[in-house]
This record gives C-alpha cells, structure tokens and sequence, in this order.
C-alpha cells in the first residue's frame, strides 16, 4: 500500500534566488491536477515535493494508472516514485524494506539489487554509505535478492526527509522542462494540423501558459471542424490545466481576399491578417507573443522570405520552436502527447482553403503591403473579433 508519491524537479534547481517562485507555481499546478483526487496535502520537504495519498482512497492499479498519466504529463516534473512512509529509525527502516519488497517481487521479477541513500536530514544518525550497508545487509539476510552495486535489477532508495522517511524503487520519468506559468501568457495560433499542437506543447514544457486561437473555414457547416479542434485543446490542457480558446470567424476576410488579391499571395496575407485578430486576443489576455508551428522550408509560406513577410506584420515577439525539425520528427512528438491521430481527422482550415495553385515563395514585403492597401482589414477586424468570447476546456482526474 503506497502511502506518498515523491516528485523531483531538475531545471528548477538552477534558478538561485527565484528557485522559491519556481517551486510555489509546481505545487499550485500539481494540486490543480489532483484537485478532484482525495490526495490533496502536497508540500515540499528538502529538495523534493510530496504528495501525501489519502488512506481512505481505493487503492486500485487503475487509480495509481492514473495517477501515473497524470505526473507525467506535467511540466516541471522530472521524476516521480510511488513510496511508503517510515519512521527515521533504522530498525523500523529495514523491516518496512523488506515488507514492501515482499509485495512489490509478487509481480516483479527482480534478481539483484543496491541501496540507494540520500539524506536531506543530515542530522538522521548514520550517513549515507552506513545506511547502505546496513540496510543492503538486512535485505541481503531476508529476501532471495543478490547484491550487484554496478548493474542491479532494482535499486532501492532509502530517502531521509526532513519529517519521516520514504522508500521506493521505480524512476517514472516526466516531461522535466519548467511549471506551466512561470514564463508568462503566449498566443498558440492552432490549426487542424499535425505542427502546431506540438509547438503548443513545447512551449508549454518552457513555462508558458497557452491560450489558443483557431481560425475558422467560412466553407465549412456551423460546428463542423470545431470538435476536431476543441478535441486538440482538450487533449493539450493535459500539459499545462485548464485551458482557453478563441475560434474566429473567417468569413468577412475570406471573401476579401479572394475577391482582391492574386491568388499566389493569398496565404501570405492571410497569415498577416491572423497575426492582427490574434493581437487582439494578446492584448486581452495580456499575453507576450505568439506561437507558430512554422518549420523552414516544409511549405510555400515558409520560406525564409515568407516567414519574414508574415512576421513582419506582429507587434509581440513569435516563437517558432519547431523551426529546424523535419516532418517525421514532428509526427513523432505529436504521437507522443496524443494529438496525432485528432490531428489527421480530414478537416480544411482557411490555410488549406487559400493555397494556391502555384503560391509565391519569394514575397516582397513592400508588395504584400501595396495589395494590403485594397482590403479593409481595420474595418473588419473590428467587425470580427467584436463577439468571440473563448471556450473552457479542462478534463481533470
């Protein structure tokens, strides 16, 4: 019966004198996440963050699945270990070793094993290569386990808290990286596409919190499209909580475009007009910049003289993290975080529906901007983004 989970953190260290800030919004997220668990004491002993597992809760392997998913999906995380609880006695140490053992190799076939020690409480009585060798002993003396201190099946922690002692044995890895939060607000401008919920995700194991913005096909029958999206947003909200999104309207600027502008320039200015009904949703929301999944080269609009054309157009700084990735390894991340296979449900965004045949790949800004000069963009972006209000989405354990 696991009666904690210990969750470490790495990148966090390394941030000196903000390290408390770094901390306090890890918590926050972990406890936002289990918020509908019974497991809701979480606190910070030593280097490490506890979550205490109520008794009363029914221990089953699919709550502790769970609990699993949940962990590892959130930014900040390194590693985590489901453990039990002990008094800082040595005696009681190797008796609550050994007993857990007893339950954990029903299941698990181990050979050999080490012990692992580390001391928060450098005050606890013994050191840590004493408490290996006393504790390594006991097990050696009471289980069939053979010692192997270089290539063991099984190491076993043997963690000295502040406040009590915790033993475990299984490294569940996270997504590392920094809290959800601590890097401010960023715009995800996100399509029906395979890129940009990855490039949300990335940015999300950076510290940002994602609001997303989706652009909608006038093309397309009121809802259609938008499960799809609201299925991706839902998905993400596993990284970083509850999460926003803004779907606009399209139409208005559609038939401008189409009616005013040569069709091998199309895309471009679209993109241009995104980054301005984006702004809006920035200033809003006080948000710092905006997230693409641009990848150099992969299509027309992103050329290196496109991607400048567009970008010309933000006022607010825009991260591209997927810029020098090639496709298979962005089908790879995105299978990874689950978005994939919503990703490839048919679905024509207003990108899809504005490429042309034989699209521009060497734009000139000041042309892009003379045949900007024929639309009422001002006009119709006030129009436009008078009534989007965003939607909610937060599927919590």
């Amino acid at each position: 019966m696991y009666t904690h989970i210990i969750i470490h953190f790495d990148e966090i260290t390394l941030k000196g004198n903000n390290r408390p800030f770094f901390e306090r919004v890890l918590i926050g997220n972990i406890k936002e996440f289990l918020e509908n668990t019974k497991h809701n004491n979480i606190y910070k002993d030593g280097g490490k963050i506890i979550v205490e597992i109520n008794s009363e809760s029914e221990q089953t392997l699919v709550h502790f699945q769970n609990l699993k998913e949940i962990l590892k999906n959130i930014p900040g995380v390194s590693n985590f270990y489901f453990a039990v609880s002990c008094e800082k006695d040595l005696e009681k140490i190797n008796k609550k070793t050994v007993e857990f053992l007893d339950e954990f190799l029903q299941t698990e076939n181990k050979k050999t094993f080490k012990i692992e020690a580390r001391r928060a409480d450098k005050k606890f009585g013994l050191k840590s290569p004493e408490i290996n060798a006393r504790v390594g002993e006991y097990v050696l003396e009471n289980t069939k386990l053979k010692v192997d201190v270089h290539h063991p099946n099984l190491e076993i922690v043997i963690d000295i808290g502040y406040q009590q002692c915790f033993i475990y044995f299984e490294k569940i890895k996270g997504l590392g990286g920094l809290p959800v939060g601590t890097a401010g607000k960023l715009i995800s401008l996100i399509s029906g596409g395979i890129d940009s919920p990855v490039a949300s995700m990335m940015m999300m194991k950076r510290g940002a919190k994602i609001i997303f913005v989706h652009f909608k096909n006038r093309t397309m029958a009121s809802g259609a499209g938008d499960d799809k999206i609201e299925k991706l947003v839902k998905t993400l909200s596993h990284f970083q909580g509850k999460s926003k999104l803004y779907i606009v309207p399209f139409e208005d600027f559609q038939k401008e475009i189409i009616a005013k502008i040569p069709a091998k320039n199309r895309m471009i200015i679209y993109r241009r007009i995104m980054f301005k009904l984006s702004e809006i949703v920035a200033n809003k929301e006080n948000a710092k910049g905006f997230i693409t999944g641009d990848s150099l080269s992969q299509v027309a609009s992103q050329t290196l003289e496109n991607i400048g054309v567009i970008y010309n157009s933000a006022n607010l700084p825009i991260f591209s993290p997927l810029i020098g990735m090639n496709k298979q390894e962005i089908i790879d991340l995105a299978v990874k975080i689950k978005t994939y296979e919503t990703s490839i449900i048919p679905y024509e965004d207003c990108c899809s529906f504005l490429i042309a045949k034989h699209p521009e790949i060497k734009a000139k800004l000041e042309e892009i901007v003379r045949q900007e000069k024929f639309l009422e963009i001002d006009k119709a972006i006030e129009k436009v983004m008078t009534d989007v209000k965003p939607l909610i989405f937060f599927d919590k354990f």
